[in-house]
């Protein structure tokens, strides 16, 4: 009698735990799941608010400003450096989509004397962006990590390096599109211009036996 009440107990009991992780799995679970998806996004704006945007690289500086037709209306994109042109509507989007949608695979933390092995001392691109309620944001790229599938950067770092270089610093893991999203050749920066057609020169009427 003494073994099926200590055996109903462990019924119980074991009950009691599997409702215990269903309650988890439903409800706390999900929320660490959101949670984790949201930490891996690098920034947390939607491509439409930006308004400003520059690339820079050792080789150039290219800047770009959203301009409207019409107040509110329909907007499109024109470079300001290093020569003013109509942008390519294309380039501006692959670059605005990854920054606003990009996720990180995973983040590492380095000390800041270790920022040049990770060429994040001369970055090879920066590129920030200004919001339309004035924010800046910064991405800087760096070295290809040794997959080969993955840039070293840092999302917002300090403008000044930092005194202490023992000092932790956050370095994300960003996918390698990103370097494809920055080092274009000028030419497809800009808008393609349309291909010119020749109108046809019409031929000079034949004059006719009675007009010579």
């Amino acid at each position: 009698m003494k073994l099926q009440k200590n055996t109903l107990v462990l019924i119980a009991v074991a009950l009691s735990m599997t409702g215990l992780v269903a309650l988890f799995e439903m409800q706390v679970s999900p929320k660490q799941e959101a949670a984790k998806e949201e930490k891996q996004k690098i920034f947390a704006f939607n491509s439409d608010r930006i308004q400003f945007f520059t690339v820079k690289t050792p080789e150039k500086i290219l800047t770009f400003e959203r301009v409207y037709a019409t107040k509110g209306g329909k907007s499109s994109w024109e470079m300001k450096l290093p020569v003013q042109a109509h942008a390519s509507q294309a380039s501006v989007d692959f670059l605005l989509d990854r920054l606003a949608t990009g996720k990180s695979d995973r983040t590492i933390n380095i000390t800041a004397a270790k920022l040049p092995e990770y060429g994040l001392d001369q970055p090879q691109a920066t590129v920030t962006v200004k919001l339309d309620n004035q924010e800046t944001h910064r991405l800087v790229l760096g070295k290809t990590d040794f997959s080969g599938r993955f840039l070293y950067a840092q999302a917002n770092p300090p403008e000044a390096p930092p005194q202490n270089s023992a000092q932790n610093l956050p370095v994300l893991l960003v996918p390698f599109d990103f370097k494809n999203a920055v080092q274009r050749p000028l030419s497809e920066w800009k808008k393609a211009e349309a291909p010119k057609t020749d109108k046809p020169q019409k031929p000079s009427p034949t004059p006719s036996p009675e007009n010579k």
